[in-house]
């Protein structure tokens, strides 16, 4: 078993159509505090040295995400995560800088973000950068298997994806979604939650115990395939 994500929010403080998140089925809220501490139990008890608190909605939407990175690095765990950078302000980027910090993972669903916040760093020598950005405006955009209606949808079978694709990252690497209630997810796009296969408390102690199966969203997903 090995953390791919933590859902420390979904919420969102965009409605996106081409994501799937505006019209989730499963309950919006953020993560505790103490669900968060078995999470970092979880994540030591599985060899992992970091997470990243991000799957459907703004990690920084979240009011304890200073105190979940702070906590999280007392335990020898580095956090970061992937923001579309509209709340991210000076105030913000010195405390993650504080925190240890460096580098920011942008998905500009938002034009003019990028260029907002690197001269935000430059004009007062924040210690940050942008290391990577999505900008699904310019860069193909995927359905999320179907998820989100698209002309490809139409053409998606079980069989040609089977055939034409090897396993996953989630298969082959056991990798799992924790979201915000504590569920564990065996899929990262699957926004509603029908993946879910218990919860981060079923699975302390237990990490040998996790095995992937197959949920819908696997006949008509071409993601990470063949990692």
């Amino acid at each position: 078993m090995h953390i791919y994500q933590v859902e420390i929010s979904n919420f969102c403080n965009l409605t996106c159509s081409y994501c799937p998140h505006p019209t989730q089925s499963r309950p919006k809220g953020n993560m505790s505090f103490s669900t968060f501490v078995d999470v970092v139990e979880l994540a030591i008890q599985c060899g992992q040295k970091d997470l990243f608190l991000n799957n459907f909605g703004e990690p920084l939407l979240h009011p304890e995400i200073f105190e979940f990175i702070s906590y999280a690095k007392t335990k020898g765990i580095e956090c970061n995560f992937i923001t579309n950078g509209i709340l991210l302000d000076e105030a913000m980027a010195w405390r993650l800088s504080e925190l240890g910090v460096r580098d920011i993972y942008l998905s500009e669903h938002l034009a003019g973000q990028k260029e907002r916040i690197q001269a935000m760093f430059q004009e007062n020598s924040i210690p940050l950068s942008i290391v990577y950005t999505y900008n699904p405006h310019k860069q193909e955009k995927h359905d999320w298997a179907g998820q989100v209606a698209s002309k490809t949808t139409s053409s998606r079978t079980l069989t040609s994806t089977l055939e034409q694709y090897k396993p996953c990252i989630f298969e082959t690497k056991k990798r799992v979604v924790v979201l915000w209630d504590g569920s564990i997810n065996t899929c990262c796009i699957d926004v509603n939650g029908t993946g879910i296969v218990g919860s981060v408390k079923d699975y302390l102690g237990r990490t040998n115990e996790y095995e992937f199966h197959a949920i819908p969203l696997c006949q008509t997903c071409d993601l990470m395939r063949d990692e």
